[in-house]
Order: C-alpha cells, then structure tokens, then sequence
C-alpha cells in the first residue's frame, strides 16, 4: 500500500499540504473590520467576546484572533478558555501552529474545554508533521471520553461526535503506520447513524485488505458502495472490489461485480448530468450534492462561508446586511460556475477511469495505493 500522507488541509482535495485560509475575498473586505469596529452596548470583554464568535463564522481568522486576544485575563474562567480554544483553531488556519499550541495548552484539565483541546493538540501535531505525538493526544481524549469505546452516547451528542471523530483519524492514523488491526477496531466502533460512516467503511476496507482478510474487504466495500454510491469513495473501491473476490478465488463473484463496476459508473455519469440543471438553477440542495459528488473541498469552504455569514446577517445592521447578502449572492455564483467546469471534467474523468477500469479487470486488477487519508477525514475541530 502506498505511504499515508498525514499533513492534511481542508482546502485542496486530496492533497496533504497546508495552505493557510483566511476571509480574502477582496468583494466583502470590509465585513470583518466593519464586524470588528462595530459598536456594541456591553461589558468589554463580553464585547470581544461575541465579537470574535462572529468573526468565526465567518472564517476571518486573523480578525477573531484579535478579538479573542482583547478579552481580559479577568473575565470569567469558562469565556476565557473558549476564546483560548477558538483563537488557536483559527491560529492553525493561519498556519500560526507554535502560536496556537501555547494557546491551547493554557486549558487545564478541569476545564469543559479541555477534551476538545486535546484534539486541537493532534492537529497541531499532524500539521507540524509529528503524527506519534498526535495519536498520543488522541488516545488521552479517549480515555476521558466517557462513550468512546462504543461511540453512541445520545445523552451528550457533542462528545459523542467527537469520539467518533477521534475514532476516525486514529484509525487511518495507524493505518498509516501500518498496523491495520488496531486501525480497524477504530473503524468498526462508528455507528451505522454516524455521518462518518462512509469513510469508516472505506478505511475498514483497506484494513482487512492489508491483513488479506479478503471476505471482510468485501463486506465493507460493498457496503460502502450501496449506501454511499455518490462518495468519491465508493469510486475508489468500486474497481477493487472484483480483485478481492479473485483473491478469494470466487472468479464467478468476480466477473459478477466487474459487470457492476461498469454500471456503477453508467448510473454515476446520470446523476451528475441530472445535477447540471440544479447547478444552473443555483438550487443549493443541488450545489451540495454536487460539491458532496465533486469533492472539491474549496467549494465546501465557500458554502461554509455562505452559512456563516447568513448565521450573523440578524444581528448586524445595515448597511452591513445588505453587503452580506450581496457577498452571499457571490458566493453562489462563484461556486455555481466553479461546479460548472468541475462536473465537466469529473464526466471526462469517469469515462477514463471506466476504460481504465475495464482494462484493469482484464489483467486481474492488483490491489495497491488505496486507502489514504483524505482531507475531509480530518476534522474542523469542533
């Protein structure tokens, strides 16, 4: 299997680099300065506070990072630890990782904070390329998770959200250290009702083929590709899935799922063209859907954006509404025209990979480079 590269970043698809994100949108320049001057009745630092909340739903990192750093070191402890915690998330999208380790690690132990500071911890970690210390951050978060080890606590959903989270990269965080048993005990304790489903179907897959255990690499494939047939995943595996039944030397089985693969991607290329006409439209349903299908992770990031801004617009006043709706109508057309070229080339792409796909059937297809941790496995911190 190829090496697992683990310095991820939500702004390139597939790619593990960082790139630093911030609100550089050169049309709504002036709402995050404007957010931040704007005069508001109240105790200063529940001022800076509030402030700096907005600022991040926004996605202006820079700007909350001051907001945050103007609460005074007086103002009650649980405020103080929150704008801790939110001011180093924004830190590391702004590739500040020394600046928002030292202030992450200001969260004590007794703080409500502190678990979710301990997965802040890991992805400071992983970006600065120590993954060793970053699974050692995650298994402290596990033990103090109360329903880590079976994930589906519903009495207390933030923390139930996070160990599966944990889960997750700390899965495909020992698959890359090749020690796939371990990897798919992680896998296996997300839930079916888990958003996180699909990808732990996907890296259970590539574990089990890692330990040639070729039946549960079929179970978990299978399954990944009927219940998540849009998942760029499921286009992953769907070629492989032939190989495995050969491995078990269900040859029949195995021209059986390579006639599937076929149609599998014939239904996939109906879909998107049925979606072009909700991209035209600007019907934003049909622009998640197609970003859920394109997996461009920039276009999620703007949609992101979109949310924020709509999330603040009632408690600005005007004429800042008015420059957000209108930097939210950009927003949709950027990612509309965007979408246009991506489906394009991801059609062209398809019937590439279906004749690749073909030819590789014939020469009984080997099982190899799979199983990477894409950027969407790893997680906004919560």
């Amino acid at each position: 299997m190829k090496k697992f590269f683990l310095l991820l970043i939500p702004i390139l698809s597939f790619l593990f680099v960082f790139i630093p994100l911030t609100f550089n949108q050169t049309q709504a320049a002036d709402i995050p300065s404007q957010i931040f001057n704007l005069k508001i009745e109240g105790e200063p630092s529940n001022v800076w506070f509030e402030k700096g909340k907005m600022l991040y739903k926004i996605m202006a990192w820079s700007d909350a990072v001051s907001a945050f750093s103007n609460i005074d070191s007086s103002a009650p402890q649980d405020m103080l630890d929150e704008s801790l915690y939110l001011r180093a998330n924004c830190l590391i999208k702004t590739g500040s990782f020394t600046e928002a380790m030292s202030s992450v690690s200001k969260i004590q132990g007794k703080s409500k904070f502190y678990v979710q500071s301990l997965y802040t911890k890991a992805i400071i970690s992983i970006n600065t390329g120590n993954v060793k210390e970053a699974a050692d951050y995650l298994e402290q978060l596990l033990k103090i998770i109360p329903e880590s080890k079976t994930a589906k606590d519903t009495q207390n959903p933030d923390m139930r959200d996070l160990a599966q989270k944990t889960h997750l990269l700390l899965g495909f965080i020992l698959l890359g250290q090749n020690n796939p048993e371990d990897a798919a005990k992680h896998f296996e304790i997300i839930p079916e009702n888990s958003p996180l489903y699909t990808q732990a179907l996907y890296g259970s897959g590539w574990a089990y083929a890692n330990m040639g255990r070729w039946v549960r690499t079929v179970i978990f494939w299978e399954e990944l590709v009927t219940t998540s047939p849009d998942s760029p995943y499921s286009r992953e595996v769907v070629p492989y899935i032939g190989h495995a039944y050969t491995k078990l030397s269900a040859y029949g089985k195995a021209l059986e799922q390579n006639g599937k693969a076929l149609r599998y991607y014939e239904d996939l290329l109906k879909k998107i063209q049925s979606l072009e006409k909700d991209i035209q439209n600007q019907d934003i349903k049909g622009l998640n859907h197609a970003v859920d299908i394109t997996g461009n992770s920039n276009l999620t990031e703007k949609l992101s954006l979109y949310n924020g801004l709509a999330s603040i617009e009632e408690r600005l006043v005007e004429p800042l509404i008015g420059e957000s709706m209108r930097f939210r109508k950009e927003i949709i057309d950027s990612v509309t025209e965007r979408l246009k070229q991506d489906i394009k080339e991801l059609k062209q792409s398809l019937l590439e990979e279906s004749a690749n796909a073909s030819l590789e059937m014939a020469r009984n297809l080997h099982l190899e480079g799979g199983g990477q941790i894409n950027n969407d496995m790893i997680f906004e911190v919560p």
